[in-house]
């Protein structure tokens, strides 16, 4: 809702979270996908490249509504941001502000954009101001507005997940989800 993905429990031991849960979208490091799944999704978009294509991906998924679930069991080991080297840099930031452009733009209805579009600007506004204050403010605005044009390119746009209105109550569904989720955020910073 924010405008940007986040990694629910990052950073919390594991005892915590020891039952399954529904999620929104599932890391792709420690994903199992369904080869059924992907023949009604579609593969991971190439555009994305690095970043976010996992949320992308169980975005699809939500829309035509499945379910993302996190399972304890499971035991992954995952070293995040390990192809870039560290968790803030030239290279992150702007791939990953360049794909939550991106993201928005190819999964999200226009209503709903502009339903989102204060919280869009409070919480880009708010990475911005967090990036700049580390010296990368330069870098995340390059990426957003990267974002931008890749969302003009004709074959990004013939990927634009369209409107259906048989899709309303999954629409519903997932505004409230993204609603919920920033609750969600907040409270585990607390």
């Amino acid at each position: 809702m924010l405008g940007w993905a986040f990694a629910r429990g990052k950073g919390k031991p594991v005892s915590e979270f020891e039952t399954s849960d529904r999620i929104f979208a599932a890391c792709a490091g420690a994903a199992i996908y369904r080869r059924e799944f992907l023949e009604k999704t579609g593969l991971f978009d190439e555009e994305h490249f690095a970043y976010l294509e996992d949320t992308d991906i169980g975005y699809r998924a939500r829309l035509l509504g499945y379910e993302n679930w996190y399972e304890p069991s499971a035991k992954v080991y995952h070293v995040g941001s390990g192809t870039s080297g560290s968790r803030y840099n030239l290279f992150k930031i702007r791939y990953s502000s360049r794909n939550n452009i991106y993201l928005i733009y190819k999964n999200m209805p226009v209503l709903q954009i502009l339903l989102n579009l204060p919280a869009f600007i409070l919480g880009f506004s708010a990475k911005l101001v967090f990036f700049a204050s580390k010296g990368y403010g330069k870098e995340y605005l390059a990426g957003i507005k990267n974002g931008f044009f890749i969302c003009r390119k004709p074959e990004n746009r013939a990927k634009k997940i369209r409107f259906e209105w048989k899709r309303l109550g999954t629409y519903f569904v997932i505004e409230w989800e993204l609603f919920i989720n920033v609750f969600r955020r907040f409270l585990e910073r607390v």
